[in-house]
């Protein structure tokens, strides 16, 4: 299905019907982390004592085609300096949203994109990047790297300016193949704060861990994880709801469960049945004060409890104009507790980080943006691949962002 979406939308493109947008992404940064999650370490943060210093935060290349019957497609390619691939699909989908008659309004999504969770992200952008800050939360780093809706999602939204109100509301409901090893990277390596977002075909590699060398307790489970496949067959869900007033506060939850089979195992890939519910709000008051925050709290499971662990994360942001720019500042809080059969197995957390990050456009098309970032973190299975198991990262970064 999510080939035929993609050459839905690039057949058209070659002969000049799409729109195409794009990023591109410069960074210059430094860390003094010991070993990237990215280079199979179990650091927080994106970048490490061993990267380059200047490279390819991520490109972006969007394209959106208008087709009869209130139908829209659309495919964002991404790249970056870590790509395997060097270009991947990121989302690929149709969408139906025909002129409402009244006060409700539908709208429904087909394909392999992200579920309508982050308010730190701009929808109407082309990349899911954070506008405020280079980082992202440590919520919406995990949906950037294991999380990818491949089915079908409908809204069905209510607008009270139809009756001369400030009130509006939303009810949203999905169904999706894959994401069956979602959990994988939280059990094993833990939460990160980054902007590495996954593309649909990536792989990532898990830390070395005893656990799952040939002879540990789960010889099955291969290192290389492609956390969107599908391994059982079955269909997984979220529902949730919406509420705005006005351009003042938004309010918004929403339940999730993949219903993987944790018993399955597929091309050296568990299943892994994970479910959470998630909280978010934005706050607008007077002033240009924009403040807002998301909670997480959910629990997965792979095998006879081989592993299972509890997870919660949460963050709260604030932004204020200054200068020519915009100043944020964010603080994340994220935990998991393991409760399973292998205690030899370690996959308790606990960390929370401080993002400072000031934005500022240069002109129409540019912008540049700063952000100080510390993560400090224990986690004890560390220790199994050399690492001390409390780990305080400091990063410094600038990205030079070019929108076309």
């Amino acid at each position: 299905m999510v080939r035929f979406l993609l050459l839905a939308a690039l057949l058209p493109a070659a002969a000049g019907a799409a729109e195409w947008r794009g990023l591109v992404d410069v960074r210059a940064g430094y860390s003094n982390a010991e070993r990237s999650w990215l280079d199979a370490g179990m650091d927080k943060g994106r970048y490490d004592r061993n990267s380059d210093r200047i490279g390819i935060g991520q490109a972006v290349l969007r394209g959106d085609i208008d087709l009869p019957a209130s139908l829209t497609a659309s495919v964002a390619l991404s790249a970056d300096d870590r790509h395997h691939g060097v270009v991947d699909v990121r989302e690929t989908w149709l969408a139906w949203s025909p002129l409402p008659s009244g006060a409700w309004k539908v709208k429904a999504k087909l394909g392999a994109f992200f579920p309508q969770t982050s308010v730190e992200i701009d929808y109407d952008d082309i990349a899911w990047t954070p506008v405020r800050t280079i980082s992202s939360s440590a919520i919406n780093s995990w949906i950037g790297e294991e999380l990818r809706t491949k089915g079908l999602e409908v809204q069905l939204l209510r607008s009270g300016k139809f009756e001369g109100s400030r009130h509006d509301f939303g009810v949203t409901a999905a169904l999706y193949r894959g994401n069956d090893p979602t959990g994988t990277l939280l059990a094993w390596r833990g939460w990160t704060i980054s902007d590495r977002i996954a593309g649909l075909n990536e792989s990532v590699q898990l830390p070395d861990l005893p656990v799952y060398r040939s002879d540990g307790d789960i010889p099955r489970q291969t290192r290389n994880i492609h956390p969107f496949r599908e391994l059982d067959g079955r269909l997984g869900y979220y529902a949730g709801a919406q509420y705005r007033y006005g351009t003042r506060l938004e309010l918004a939850a929403l339940h999730y469960d993949n219903r993987a089979d944790p018993l399955v195992v597929v091309d050296g890939q568990y299943g892994w049945r994970t479910r959470f519910d998630h909280v978010s709000a934005v706050l607008r008051p007077a002033g240009q004060w924009e403040l807002m925050m998301q909670a997480m709290r959910g629990d997965t499971l792979m095998g006879k409890n081989g592993v299972a662990l509890d997870f919660r994360s949460w963050y709260a942001l604030a932004a204020h104009p200054v200068g020519k720019g915009k100043l944020a500042v964010r603080y994340d809080r994220f935990s998991t507790t393991g409760h399973d059969a292998l205690p030899q197995d370690p996959n308790d957390e606990r960390g929370h980080g401080i993002a400072l990050a000031y934005s500022m456009p240069l002109q129409d098309s540019m912008e540049l943006v700063a952000e100080l970032l510390r993560i400090r973190s224990e986690r004890g299975a560390r220790s199994q691949i050399g690492q001390a198991p409390l780990q305080d990262e400091h990063s410094a970064t600038v990205a030079l962002r070019w929108h076309f």
